[in-house]
């Protein structure tokens, strides 16, 4: 009974910590040597899917600032960069559906298992943030990171720290071979 209470509790710590730390992937060419790469400018696109405008301003400052605090310099001047920069950010309605083994169903509480039934459904709003680089000379994408993330109310009341923690997260494995 009392390994059934402990799973129960490590099984919420474990949903409770995926609710708050991004999910981060990244895929890169690995023919591409990143130590000649100095500079860096942004790839001149508008963001029309970003629904809230500075929420693009904040994406940009936070990924010029982990890019500088990684020795890169930041140029207006695409023409003299080295890697053009690109993100986009975006959310959509998630439903997760689980269903937990015999165990997890045994009556203990009222007649029911942990989770009340054998499903359990949850439907949620998640975040995602792509950031690309470009080799900017060659127009060819080099590298490719992104972070995705259940929304909170926090979130969207105010997104800045959400954003800049995304961008740090997904910058952390940026370059590729450089010490993490």
């Amino acid at each position: 009974m009392a390994t059934r209470h402990i799973g129960a509790l490590l099984l919420a710590l474990a949903l409770s910590a995926c609710a708050t730390t991004p999910t981060v992937g990244i895929d890169y060419d690995r023919a591409t040597n990143f130590a000649p790469f100095h500079r860096f400018g942004w790839l001149p696109r508008a963001h029309p899917a970003t629904r809230n405008p500075l929420n693009a301003k904040r994406i940009e400052a936070a990924i010029r600032s982990e890019l500088e605090a990684k020795g890169f310099e930041y140029t207006d001047d695409l023409a003299q960069a080295d890697l053009a920069i690109d993100f986009t950010l975006s959310a959509q309605e998630r439903t997760d559906i689980a269903s937990y083994p015999v165990e997890w169903q045994l009556g203990w509480h009222w007649g029911r298992g942990y989770f009340g039934e054998a499903l359990d459904v949850r439907q949620y709003r998640e975040g995602t943030l792509a950031i690309d680089v470009f080799e900017a000379r060659r127009h060819e994408p080099v590298w490719h990171g992104w972070a995705k993330k259940p929304l909170t109310e926090a979130d969207v009341k105010d997104p800045g720290p959400g954003l800049r923690a995304a961008v740090a997260a997904v910058l952390a494995h940026f370059p590729p071979g450089a010490a993490h």
